[in-house]
């Protein structure tokens, strides 16, 4: 009897405990802030809707480089949860926290994508090293060595240099026919 109550006890704590921490959870975004560096979004917990306010958003960075994802409502990602204090985290930029808590629900971030549906996918070319692209059909695909962008209108704002020559003053050694001359 001893015996039994011990283990149904430390089923009950250890139930309890799991009940409150939180690894990744797939979520949908309710709400978008200040340009996608916060969003609300709802998720189930034990199949019940549940609304988190104010959730960090993490992009793909580095100190170098950076790809952001302009976000919607409607959009699909999961919330993932650090293991202290994520507030601590992005107000000082230090990986240490005063705070022991571990897997909070306040201490989550929103990671963008992880849709519960191939459709999106339908749209990306079958190659690639590298593919970034829209729902209207735009992509950018790099492979190996080569860049290709289809889809949708190049606009270029600024000088552009091609093999060595200026786009913006370049000439051409002929001109006044179709197709013109050499580039100079």
């Amino acid at each position: 009897m001893l015996k039994r109550n011990i283990v149904f006890n430390t089923e009950k704590i250890i139930n309890a405990l799991m009940k409150n921490l939180y690894v990744e959870k797939p979520c949908k975004v309710l709400a978008v802030k200040e340009h996608s560096k916060f969003v609300d979004v709802e998720y189930y917990d034990n199949n019940e809707p549940k609304i988190l306010y104010n959730v960090p958003v993490k992009h793909i960075q580095s100190s170098r480089a950076f790809v952001f994802l302009g976000l919607s409502v409607g959009d699909r990602g999961t919330l993932r949860f650090f293991d202290s204090s994520v507030t601590e985290y992005l107000e000082s930029l230090e990986n240490k926290s005063r705070e022991s808590r571990a897997h909070d629900i306040n201490d989550g971030y929103f990671a963008v994508g992880f849709f519960p549906t191939q459709e999106l996918y339908n749209l990306l070319p079958q190659y690639g090293d590298i593919v970034i692209g829209t729902a209207e059909g735009a992509t950018v695909e790099i492979s190996g060595s080569d860049i290709v962008i289809s889809g949708g209108n190049v606009n270029i704002s600024s000088n552009v240099i091609i093999d060595g020559k200026s786009f913006l003053t370049h000439r051409h050694s002929t001109s006044g026919g179709s197709p013109t001359g050499g580039v100079i």
